[in-house]
């Protein structure tokens, strides 16, 4: 659901593992690549996460980008990529509206699919937060904004979900893992009332937050407490080996596995963050389909099978014909035996 694709696999050191220094290095070099390379990056990057099954992806567009490079080669590859894999676009203002260019994040949402934001990028997070809910308003679109991301209990969200008029995402809100009980269910009271949505990108998450010595927290926000309360929560990859995440492949049930072990959650239920609950967030039917190498559902969430095949508009899209053997035993049937004892 939330994906950073024109700076993936752009490999940059991220010494002090923190949001600050990821956004100051990726800056230094944005503008240097051109439209055409940017443009090659997310059509490649969305390749790759093609291959792992992913039919659908927001992408976050940086709006701080020269000319607004990385929004054009965004909206291009969105058209060049359309029989393959549903794009939409968000304008994200990575470093700020008023620190960039006000006037061409405005430009920026107009051709984009969905309106950005950042509020702690900008010194008035609150004028920031109007201005976005006015242009949603004034372009009937939605929001999917950065909030609440950090190790700390800012309360952003509230503000922006009490002014917005249009459906709101709130994406990270990591600052809820923070929150007093009361706190927690003052917020989601609101997140409810407002019909809005949460998507966590815990691999991202978890990297950047929760600071350098210990104790470390978690930084991901109340992923399991959320949809226990009847919020609809999804998942993002975000970052693909860049300055903010230095690993991961695309591979969105690699994310799941990380939320599950996070929130000690392992009910096939949890599936749905990244496959119902996307769904709904993105607001398209799927008719996509993956074909695992697997015999239920519980053996593709806990060993991250090979896509066998992925099957998009009744063609298939990408497959893998990956041999699987140990000596001369297949190792998924060995754990398939192993799995069927049951104690008395």
């Amino acid at each position: 659901m939330h994906s950073h694709l024109e700076n993936a696999f752009i490999k940059i050191e991220n010494e002090s593992n923190t949001l600050e220094e990821a956004v100051e290095k990726w800056s230094k070099i944005r503008d240097s690549l051109s439209l055409q390379e940017l443009k090659e990056r997310i059509i490649k990057a969305a390749l790759i996460e093609l291959f792992y099954g992913t039919t659908h992806i927001r992408v976050h567009a940086d709006t701080c980008s020269k000319n607004l490079k990385s929004v054009k080669a965004s909206i291009l590859a969105k058209e060049e990529l359309k029989e393959y894999v549903d794009l939409q676009i968000v304008a994200f203002p990575e470093q700020g509206i008023f620190n960039c260019s006000e006037e061409e994040f405005k430009e920026a949402c107009k051709i984009a699919d969905i309106i950005g934001g950042k509020p702690e990028a900008d010194e008035d997070r609150e004028k920031h937060m109007r201005l976005i809910s006015d242009i949603a308003y004034k372009l009937n679109k939605r929001i999917d904004v950065h909030i609440d991301q950090h190790d700390d209990k800012s309360k952003d969200s509230e503000f922006i979900l009490k002014i917005a008029k249009t459906k709101v995402a709130l994406s990270h809100l990591t600052a809820l893992h923070y929150y007093s009980e009361e706190e927690a269910k003052e917020l989601i009271s609101l997140i409810k009332e407002k019909n809005a949505s949460v998507i966590s990108s815990p691999l991202t998450a978890f990297y950047l937050n929760g600071g350098n010595s210990y104790p470390m927290y978690r930084g991901v926000t109340r992923i399991k407490y959320l949809i226990n309360s009847g919020i609809n929560v999804s998942l993002g990859h975000d970052d693909i080996q860049n300055p903010f995440y230095p690993a991961g492949n695309g591979d969105m049930l690699q994310v799941l596995w990380i939320a599950m072990n996070i929130e000690k959650e392992f009910s096939p239920k949890m599936i749905e963050l990244i496959t119902v609950n996307a769904e709904k967030e993105f607001g398209n039917k799927n008719t996509d389909y993956i074909i695992f190498d697997a015999e239920n559902l519980e053996e593709v969430m806990f060993t991250l099978p090979s896509r066998r095949e992925v099957i998009r508009n009744g063609k298939v899209v990408a497959k893998s014909s990956q041999e699987t053997k140990v000596l001369d035993l297949n190792p998924f049937e060995i754990m398939r035996k192993l799995s069927n004892f049951h104690q008395l």
